[in-house]
């Protein structure tokens, strides 16, 4: 049997390595297009849970900036202004219910459960911010005189009282909670707190 040469190839006796080839072409192209749609699909989940805990720390964070003003007005007053409560119109961030505990927190330790939900816990303050819970405690740390001061005359010392503020958000329907916490400093004399580091 003769055997035709064309170019230096072989026209016959292919063996269906032609359509090997396509076939493999055919099935990588295939993987790599359930590929590229598994990946996408994977970073519309990764978004969307990143933007939801984002939301969740912000509203978390608005709950240490309310624990600040409370901080803030109570050093002004030393009473917690009724403005803060919640049976103020508009309703205020502090149960109304929880008011002894939390000016038992503000002026001494108050020896209370030192966290803002699970059992036995009594929040000091309690919101909503979007589809959030968000519960906080605001605890007196320690006082310790201040920077600069004459530690050693009591009349004449000024002194700094540490508080923590804890908050947790929560958003029942999906599950995401955050927990945010800030430690203050506010002085005695001269009625301001600011943050701290931890």
């Amino acid at each position: 049997m003769m055997r035709e040469w064309h170019n230096g190839s072989q026209i016959r006796d292919e063996r269906g390595v032609s359509l090997i080839t396509v076939m493999m072409v055919i099935l990588i192209m295939t993987l790599m297009g359930i590929s590229i749609l598994a990946v996408t699909g994977f970073e519309r989940q990764i978004s969307s849970s990143v933007s939801a805990n984002e939301a969740s720390v912000a509203a978390a964070e608005s709950c240490v900036s309310t624990g600040a003003n409370v901080l803030q007005q109570f050093m002004a007053a030393r009473v917690v202004s009724p403005a803060l409560l919640d049976n103020a119109v508009p309703p205020g961030p502090v149960p109304l219910t929880n008011l002894a505990v939390l000016n038992g927190e503000l002026i001494n330790d108050g020896g209370n459960a030192d966290f803002p939900i699970g059992a036995g816990s009594v929040p000091n303050l309690a919101m909503t911010v979007g589809n959030y819970q968000v519960f906080g405690d605001i605890d007196r740390m320690y006082i310790q005189c201040a920077p600069g001061s004459d530690c050693t005359d009591p009349m004449a010392a000024r002194y700094d009282i540490f508080y923590q503020i804890d908050c947790v958000a929560q958003n029942l329907a999906t599950g995401v909670t955050s927990r945010v916490g800030a430690l203050y400093a506010c002085n005695l004399s001269s009625l301001f707190c600011q943050p701290r580091p931890y």
